[in-house]
């Protein structure tokens, strides 16, 4: 465990307004990153999955709470796909405001938390609904596919 992990607790209890948090994820890291940061905000996740796993599926809601990602509700699940629901302050302003609001990286971390648990290869999708003020977060899996 290093400094950082142990210190995890402590930090749950920082609150960081939205302007800190959306200033980084919004404006800086688009800029490091340049075209290819849709699809590394999704790696981004999966890597933040692997060192955050989730006991269950049940326990990802209480992560995105905790880090600040919003609401998370599941909606549905079937035998080869889960479907969440992603509502917030946060996510609605990126809404709002974002021509092209981006949440790859909670899908990755979706993806990666599903992959990690059934032990199959997990992929995740994103459908902005911005009249609704929420997004969808569907991760489908391949039973014959193992990880």
């Amino acid at each position: 465990m290093n400094k950082f992990e142990s210190n995890l607790e402590q930090l749950k209890e920082i609150e960081v307004n939205g302007f800190a948090y959306e200033l980084i994820r919004e404006v800086l890291l688009p800029d490091i990153l340049g075209q290819d940061h849709s699809s590394m905000m999704y790696f981004a996740g999966k890597l933040l999955a692997r060192k955050f796993p989730q006991e269950s599926w049940e326990k990802i809601p209480e992560f995105f709470h905790d880090a600040g990602w919003g609401t998370l509700t599941m909606v549905h699940s079937k035998k080869q796909e889960i479907e969440f629901e992603l509502e917030g302050p946060l996510v609605s302003n990126r809404l709002t405001y974002q021509k092209e609001p981006c949440f790859q990286m909670e899908a990755g971390f979706i993806a990666e938390q599903i992959q990690l648990l059934n032990e199959l290869v997990a992929e995740s999708y994103e459908q902005v609904k911005k009249r609704a003020d929420k997004v969808i977060l569907t991760v489908k899996w391949d039973l014959r596919d193992p990880s």
